[in-house]
């Protein structure tokens, strides 16, 4: 990678000439290559080298007279491949065998493909210790050094400075040596030479476009695996032009020519100014490798037939010592005879200024001859006094003419003009905004309208114009996306200015734009520095016409709260004199006002938003439920007071009282609950979570009306609903919805067990739905386990009351969720006012039999049931203890202390089949012992569990008031229960 980038700083040179010594060291003494650098030493490079290298004296030359100083010289400039050639061929007298005739060729190599004709004509006559070599030095070695690009570049400049400096035009350099009749012979003919360079180029752009699609059909017959045949003839179709002059007048017209071409035609310029006359018509080489070739004969009076018949009839031949011109057939270029004319012109006067203004309009627009004449074309037309509609029409049809400094002029000019520049802006704003966006894909607009930008700029700075004017500047520079830096500076200039207050007060819409600019381009502490400005710019929107602008700008944070106060002082009274009719807002509109508000949020303007939010709620076509949303989103959340003021003349409210009181026909009705019922399944989480009453009642009444109603999805809505609702609402939305349709609330009664939400076990409605749940709907297996998700959640004694009070228990059902959950709530005191557990363990303990004594889980529930401290009454925990020491005694298959006194209690508790039944499993599993002898019951009373349990005041029949429950506040309005039947 070093070595490839150290090769492109450099550049290979090469002699060739008659020597006896050289790269070919097997030749005999000739010509040869005398020396070349190393990158030029391979012989494949050589052979691409050797067919330039040629150099003979014209055909009647007298070499015994001739002085080498007056023998034709030769500078080339050949396009080989992706580099440039430039060779230098003079006459170097007689060879070392003493004949006449030697020359020396000085060839440089790897020149970039940039290397054009001006700068190639700087190195004529050039001499110096590095350029150019003019004869042969026996001591110098085989291999010459490569040529730094720097120690090029640094002659060329010096040069370039005596070339095309000021006041060199229509002379010409002075290293260029020329009589005053043969300046004037040349100066006649270099018009000529341009219109046949013209029709040269355009024939080599038709040749090629013709041989790429001959090529490309080619490749698609053969599958693109074969090259066109014959593209080198294509490209000898279109010869040379002929030059017959002195060298030194060839290089004056290189350079004249060079001037006065776009730099892209320019840019294919190659030459000779030099080759003899016999190799122009045999030499395939030469009719390929310039596009300009000069030759001269040996006496001038043999110049006009130096040259065969031939060439005067198939190329584009000049004689420059005859004066006649002979061309094939000049194509009629109008466009290319007006160039030709208006550049000559300028040369012949001296001030190129106007060539060069030309060019460089039309650079990065010129790519063939027909691209420079349509654009030269355009360009002409711009050059007089353009009308507004004609700017128009080239922002919006030809923006490539934004290239031309007459039209970027003009537009200035009558932008800056109080009388036309509001008309013609109103004409184009649309348009620069549209060339903005082409600006990015279009390197050559980009450029120009950089240009027009730092001409903007220059003439802000320059120029005493007027408030109205900077507007207008403002606003066309911020069209085009000019630099922000820039842009900033004439930001503050407007907005510094008072005057120009009193023109954007005047013109809400150029205000708009002066704010929409200002916000792009202004930081956050400068736009809070002009926030009374901004205030008293505002001052200036009296209508919601003017306002509708500002919509759809993105403000910075410091001017949002004026805009919101501006839009309310505006909305106001429309809305209190359109008698609720719809405000003039559309859609985008409504969908702006969302936004900004939305933005104010993060700003702190809480006050402003709820003001406009309370107006905007007057309108019929307010989208209500939004405003709603982004008021609820205020930080701190709105007062109930400020939420009543939100909702008391909206005309949501009103609508909601037509259609509850059926005035509105059945379409729109069945059209407005199908809204509500989407727009509550957004937005009635966020309202609820809010606990406003007034936002708890809207949602009431929504779900009131839409219970009426086939087509709204009730059960999604209640679900929805009771989730975030508090527990009064819950209340209310079970009294709506209809006591036959349990299956939605036995969902909510799933749901609210799976979150530990007691609200079922705590109202009487709630308790309502529940026993009806587990009477009608839940299977057996359900209802334990909706037992079971409730029991896990560590009830409150009281809710635990309420649970099993209500669930309808089987003794089967009892006894399994005794020995899971047993544990979790007997052994802790507070459950001991819970009658129906302890009526569950009594149930329990007298359903035990000898078979279930054997039973793992009812091992571990009797140890439970047999703690002191258990949550039972005494008599139980007798009871559980008695079992526990059965059985013992049957798992250790002997008799355990304190079995005697069991077997008395549970004979005293149980019924005497089921006592018999055990009593006999101990004899049949114990050896027989005096302590097992049965003994005749004494004539006691049976021992009762559940006359203790049952507290006083317990109606006969389950009601669902629940004395028990002394909850305070959970009831809206509580009964005496003795006043219950």
């Amino acid at each position: 990678m070093n070595q490839q980038a150290a090769s492109l700083q450099q550049i290979e040179q090469l002699w060739y000439t008659w020597s006896d010594r050289g790269l070919e060291s097997a030749l005999a003494a000739g010509y040869r290559v005398r020396a070349c650098s190393p990158g030029l030493s391979s012989g494949g490079r050589l052979e691409q080298l050797r067919p330039y290298l040629r150099y003979r004296l014209p055909a009647d030359t007298n070499l015994t007279s001739l002085k080498i100083e007056e023998a034709p010289r030769a500078l080339a400039l050949i396009q080989s491949g992706n580099e440039r050639l430039l060779l230098h061929k003079v006459y170097a007298g007689r060879d070392g065998a003493g004949r006449p005739g030697n020359y020396f060729v000085h060839l440089l190599a790897g020149l970039e493909p940039t290397f054009s004709a001006d700068r190639a004509i700087c190195l004529w006559r050039y001499h110096d210790d590095l350029l150019w070599q003019t004869g042969d030095d026996p001591r110098h070695e085989i291999m010459l050094p490569a040529i730094p690009r720097s120690e090029l570049e640094q002659r060329l400049r010096a040069r370039w400075r005596l070339a095309y400096g000021p006041g060199v035009a229509p002379r010409g350099p002075d290293f260029i040596l020329l009589s005053e009749s043969e300046r004037s012979v040349a100066l006649e003919f270099l018009p000529w030479l341009l219109l046949a360079f013209f029709d040269q180029q355009e024939r080599c752009d038709s040749a090629q476009a013709q041989r790429e699609a001959a090529k490309a059909a080619s490749q698609l017959r053969r599958g693109g695996r074969e090259a066109l045949a014959g593209e080198g003839q294509a490209e000898a179709g279109v010869p040379p032009i002929y030059l017959i002059a002195t060298p030194d007048q060839a290089a004056w017209l290189v350079w004249a020519l060079i001037q006065l071409l776009p730099p892209a035609l320019g840019q294919r310029l190659t030459f000779s100014t030099y080759e003899e006359s016999s190799d122009l018509s045999d030499s395939r080489v030469i009719r390929q490798a310039f596009a300009l070739v000069t030759t001269c004969p040996g006496r001038p009076e043999q110049a006009a037939t130096c040259l065969s018949e031939r060439l005067y009839r198939e190329a584009w031949t000049f004689n420059l010592f005859t004066g006649l011109p002979a061309a094939p057939s000049l194509r009629e270029l109008p466009e290319a005879r007006d160039f030709v004319e208006l550049a000559c012109s300028a040369f012949r006067g001296g001030d190129l200024r106007l060539v060069e203004q030309l060019h460089h309009d039309l650079e990065g627009g010129v790519t063939d001859v027909q691209s420079f004449l349509q654009e030269y074309r355009h360009w002409k037309s711009n050059q007089g006094l353009l009308t507004p509609d004609k700017i128009v029409e080239i922002a919006r049809y030809h923006p490539r003419d934004w290239s031309q400094l007459m039209v970027r002029r003009q537009v200035l000019q009558q932008l800056g003009d109080d009388h036309q520049g509001e008309a013609l802006l109103d004409q184009m704003l649309a348009d620069l905004r549209a060339l903005a966006e082409r600006r990015r894909q279009e390197a050559r607009l980009d450029q120009a309208l950089v240009r027009f930008e730092n001409e903007a700029h220059d003439l802000w700075r320059s120029t005493r114009l007027s408030a109205a004017a900077r507007v207008r500047l403002l606003l066309a520079l911020d069209a085009l996306r000019m630099e922000r830096g820039l842009l900033g500076e004439a930001v503050r200039s407007v907005l510094d200015d008072p005057q120009a207050h009193s023109v954007l007060r005047g013109r809400p819409d150029r205000c708009s734009g002066v704010l929409a600019c200002a916000a792009r381009v202004l930081s956050r502490s400068e736009a809070e520095r002009y926030r009374e400005v901004v205030g008293e710019l505002l001052t200036g929107y009296r209508n919601w016409e003017a306002c509708r602008s500002l919509l759809w700008l993105d403000l910075p944070g410091a001017w949002r709260g004026q805009c919101l106060r501006l839009f309310r002082r505006v909305l106001t009274d429309p809305v209190a004199a359109s008698g609720g009719k719809p405000l003039p807002l559309g859609e985008g509109d409504w969908s702006q006002l969302l936004r900004l508000l939305s933005q104010a949020l993060s700003a702190g303007e809480r006050d402003e938003v709820l003001d406009l939010a309370a107006v905007l709620l007057r309108d019929q076509m307010a989208p209500a439920f939004h405003l709603l949303t982004l008021c609820c989103q205020l930080s701190p959340l709105p007062t109930e007071s400020e939420m009543q003021e939100l909702l008391r003349d909206s005309a949501l409210l009103k609508e909601l009282n037509e259609l509850e009181l059926w005035r509105a026909a059945r379409d729109y009705r069945q059209e407005r609950l199908r809204y509500y019922a989407g727009q509550l399944l957004l937005q009635a989480a966020l309202y609820l979570q809010t606990r406003l009453p007034s936002l708890e009642a809207l949602c009431l009444r929504l779900f009131l009306l839409l219970s009426f109603s086939s087509e709204a999805p009730r059960e999604e809505l209640l679900s929805l609903l009771f989730s975030y609702a508090s527990n009064a609402l819950r209340e209310r939305l079970l009294l709506i919805w209809p006591a036959t349709e349990v299956k939605a609330v036995t969902d909510l009664i799933w749901d609210c067990a799976s979150k530990g939400d007691p609200f079922f076990l705590r109202t009487r409605l709630g308790l309502f739905f529940y026993h009806q749940a587990v009477c009608k709907v839940l299977t057996p297996e359900e209802k334990l386990q909706l037992l079971t998700t409730w029991l896990e959640r560590q009830l409150d004694p009281l809710d635990l009351q309420a649970l099993l009070a209500y669930s309808e228990l089987t003794p089967p059902e009892s006894a399994v969720l005794l020995e899971r959950y047993g544990h979790l709530y007997l052994l802790h005191p507070d459950y001991a006012q819970c009658w129906q557990l302890a009526n569950l363990a009594r149930l329990y303990l007298l359903s035990l039999g000898p078979e279930d004594l054997r039973r793992p889980e009812t091992k571990r529930l009797l140890e439970t049931l047999a703690i002191p401290k258990v949550a039972l009454p005494s008599p139980l925990i007798s009871l559980a203890w008695s079992w526990q020491c059965v059985a013992t005694a049957l798992e250790q298959r002997r008799a355990v202390s304190n079995l005697d006194k069991a077997l008395r209690y549970l004979q005293r508790t149980l019924d005497r089949a089921r006592y018999a039944a055990l009593y006999k499993e101990l004899v049949s599993v114990l050896k027989p012992s005096k302590s097992l002898k049965e003994k005749k019951a004494k004539d006691e009373t049976a021992l009762s569990i559940l006359g203790p349990l049952k507290p006083e005041g317990l109606p006969e029949r389950r009601s669902f008031g629940l004395p028990l429950l002394k909850r305070t506040g959970l009831f809206a309005r509580r009964r005496d229960p003795r006043r219950r039947s």
